[in-house]
């Protein structure tokens, strides 16, 4: 029975069991970039859509505020929640 288990253990600790958990952190690592990445870029397209709505005036005049109200889009307002 004692050399049953020797023999398993003999074969791990050869110095195969390394590459396993190795491949494993790679992969996470891998991952974990990846979507770091994707949000992101997700964020970099946020803010240029942000940027290019915001096409408002810095008056407060009556004038001013009626043009900035005829300028915006309503109609893409709710374009993300189709």
């Amino acid at each position: 029975m004692e050399e049953e288990q020797n023999n398993v253990n003999a074969g791990i600790e050869e110095g195969g069991g390394l590459s396993g958990p190795l491949i494993g952190v790679i992969v996470i690592l891998a991952v974990i970039i990846l979507g770091g990445l994707y949000f992101w870029g997700q964020r970099a397209s946020d803010d240029a859509m942000i940027d290019e709505t915001s096409t408002e005036g810095g008056s407060d005049e009556t004038a001013a505020i009626e043009a900035d109200l005829d300028t915006f889009d309503i109609e893409s307002l709710d374009s993300e929640l189709n």
